[in-house]
This record gives C-alpha cells, structure tokens and sequence, in this order.
C-alpha cells in the first residue's frame, strides 16, 4: 500500500499535464468543445458571440492525492473591426494553465469552458504570464447556474468576462481565479513560425490555419 499512493499520485500528475504539442490539436479541441455547446438545448446567443472581443476556450484538468493540482491549455481569438469593414477572427494562440490546490482528493475529472471576452482587459489575460483574476469580476463564476439567467443578453455584454462550461448554464459555483496562465510559445511558433509572438497573432499578422475553419463558422452562428 505504501507503494500505492506514490504511484498513483505520478500517474494522475502524468495525466493532468499532458498537453497538445501543436495547434491543429488544440483547434480540434476547442471547436469539439464549441460544438457541443451550440448544439445543446442552451447555446450561446450569436449576439453575445456577434458582439465579443475575443473568445477563450480551454480544457482543465483536476486531480492529486491529498495535495491537488490543475493543468489545461486552450485557445483565444480575437474578434477584429478595420473600419466599416464586418468583423473578423484572427487566428488563434495558444495558452496553457496551471495551478494548486490542498486538500482530500484523489482522481482526477476534466472540465471545459468556453470563456466570452468583452474588454481588451479581460483579453490581456490570455496574452501574458500571471494569475487569472476574474473571480470577482466574472458574471456566472459564483453561485447557482442559473444565478445570471434572469439577465437579458444587452445586460450579460456589459460584463467584462463571461464563463460558459460546455454544456449546462453559466458556470456556477468554484472560479478560475487564482489559476496560473502563460501563453504557449511553443504551439504557437511551431504553427506560426520561430520568431512570431502573440502580440502578432492577436493583431493579425499571421493567417489562421485551416484547421480553425469549422471553428470560425460556428462563432459566426452557422450551425451546419
């Protein structure tokens, strides 16, 4: 038995920080997780979409024994206006998560979110190194799923930052806050080339690969 626990405790962490190494893999993922979303019973409204900043969408795994641990990755894109001209979505970069956590728990289960940007503040988080901050600011990171559901979509824009899970309501319950966020260089640069950073993804100086098609279609509401 005493052999046990170290064991398991080296493969849940094996687990929780096994990461994509390119971006057609993490693209894949998030419009698997987009997907699911908008073909539930409860999507995202286009407006919300429409209206946006930018969209982050990320997978986070939790687990440990006694001593918890999280890791994810995701992808953010912005969502750009030149002039009269309609509204485009840059490509995306890539970002991973990690963070701790103390106490009685052992496994390990993964959650998915699909986080709506609407401040340029609420982007630069996605775009450096350092802690999550939004648990104080976020509609739909406290209380009951249905904590936000009373509010119109005019009303839900005016926050800063909203946190969609997959599949059921606004996220209820725990936050994101306190969790470290680094953008991934090396998915990015692979993708995109050596010398490129994400200042240059988010301003468009780089083309979206093929494989964020399906990805951009459904944030534009095409559903088929």
């Amino acid at each position: 038995m005493k052999y046990l626990i170290p064991t398991l405790a080296v493969l849940l962490v094996s687990t929780l920080f096994l990461r994509a190494d390119n971006m057609d893999n993490v693209v894949q993922t998030a419009t698997q997780i987009l997907e699911k979303r908008q073909g539930s019973v409860d999507p995202i409204p286009n407006e919300i979409l429409a209206n946006a900043r930018g969209v982050a969408i990320l997978t986070i795994t939790k687990g440990g024994i006694g001593i918890g641990g999280q890791g994810g990755e995701g992808i953010i894109v912005v969502h750009h206006q030149d002039g009269n001209a309609p509204k485009v979505w840059r490509a995306p970069s890539a970002f991973s998560i990690s963070g701790a956590s103390i106490g009685a728990q052992i496994g390990f289960s993964t959650i998915r979110y699909i986080i709506i940007l609407n401040t340029e503040s609420a982007i630069g988080q996605f775009v450096g190194v350092g802690k999550i901050k939004w648990d104080a600011t976020a509609a739909g990171t406290a209380g009951e799923d249905t904590g936000t559901a009373t509010e119109s979509t005019r009303d839900l824009e005016k926050h800063a930052v909203l946190v969609y899970r997959d599949s059921g309501g606004l996220f209820g319950g725990a936050t994101l806050g306190g969790s470290s966020i680094e953008v991934d260089d090396d998915v990015n640069q692979k993708e995109y080339g050596p010398h490129i950073h994400v200042r240059d993804i988010l301003e468009g100086k780089v083309q979206p690969p093929p494989s964020a098609t399906r990805l951009y279609q459904i944030l534009d509401g095409k559903r088929d």
